[in-house]
């Protein structure tokens, strides 16, 4: 059975997967990430805002604070109590509680010294990692013996980054709603690319990135364990994407979901009903 490590950040979505990992793998680790400590004080905050616009300049800033203000206000609860209901709660209700009973560690970026060191000492055959957006050095990839795998909520390398799902909304790109399961390398988002697939029983008109994303990654869970077992009986081989138009994304703005939610009122009405049918055809009803 495959030595495994999980990397994410501790939320009720990320310790169902720990609980679905420790079921299919010999889970011998399990490393939480404060990728979002920032948030909890106001000096967290500021010194994210001054990042940002060192980098991109105040405009582009403070589009991004308006919309993070307007999504978690308005979208983040109505998509995370959907979320609770649609993904969460029927696992729970199969499985019982996703308490996992090893030894976790905490840490506040993975390229810090105590992470590496964990890892060192599980010596685990592959690490997984979700809802991470920290970068993952060469000398913590090496240590699992197949690598690290990125549980990816957009279809790469087309949608690269933060917020695929909204980007692809916002693109009216419906078919590359979807996750992707690859194996990180020096880049961004990007490596070997070993599980592909859509969302099922989303609507791009009514559910919002955080529900769309988090439920891709749900429905890639037949898809992974397919390919832990091919891993572990050395069959895994990496899907062909070498035509594709590799895109990088970051954070939106305000701007952004204004533009969105106008494609999506110009979209008409048969685009929406194709959208839908086809994931519904795969077999999964839409959530109202």
């Amino acid at each position: 059975m495959l030595k495994t490590v999980f990397i994410g950040s501790k939320n009720e979505f990320d310790k169902m997967l720990v609980h679905w990992l420790a079921q299919r793998t010999e889970l011998v680790g399990v490393v939480w990430i404060r990728s979002t400590a920032w948030r909890r004080s106001w000096r967290g905050r500021l010194e994210f805002a001054r990042t940002r616009i060192r980098r991109y300049g105040p405009r582009k800033a403070i589009d991004e604070a308006l919309f993070h203000l307007y999504y978690h206000r308005f979208v983040g609860p109505a998509d995370y109590a959907r979320l609770q209901r649609v993904v969460i709660g029927p696992y729970e209700a199969r499985h019982g509680p996703t308490a996992w009973k090893g030894r976790p560690i905490f840490a506040e970026d993975v390229t810090a010294p105590e992470v590496l060191t964990y890892l060192r000492e599980r010596q685990p055959d592959v690490a997984l990692a979700m809802c991470v957006n920290s970068y993952f050095g060469r000398a913590l990839r090496k240590i699992p013996r197949h690598g690290i795998f990125l549980w990816h909520e957009g279809i790469t390398p087309e949608y690269k980054g933060l917020y695929s799902p909204f980007w692809a909304v916002h693109n009216l790109d419906f078919q590359q709603i979807g996750y992707t399961l690859l194996r990180m390398d020096d880049g961004y988002d990007t490596g070997e690319v070993f599980a592909q697939g859509p969302a099922l029983g989303i609507d791009p008109w009514r559910h919002g990135a955080p529900y769309i994303g988090h439920k891709a990654v749900a429905d890639s869970l037949p898809a992974v364990e397919s390919f832990l077992g091919d891993l572990e009986a050395g069959l895994a081989r990496p899907i062909d994407r070498a035509d594709a138009r590799p895109h990088a994304y970051t954070y939106p703005g305000i701007s952004d979901l204004l533009r969105q939610r106008l494609r999506l009122r110009g979209a008409t009405r048969t685009a929406r009903c194709g959208a839908l049918s086809a994931r519904v055809a795969m077999g999964v009803a839409d959530d109202r």
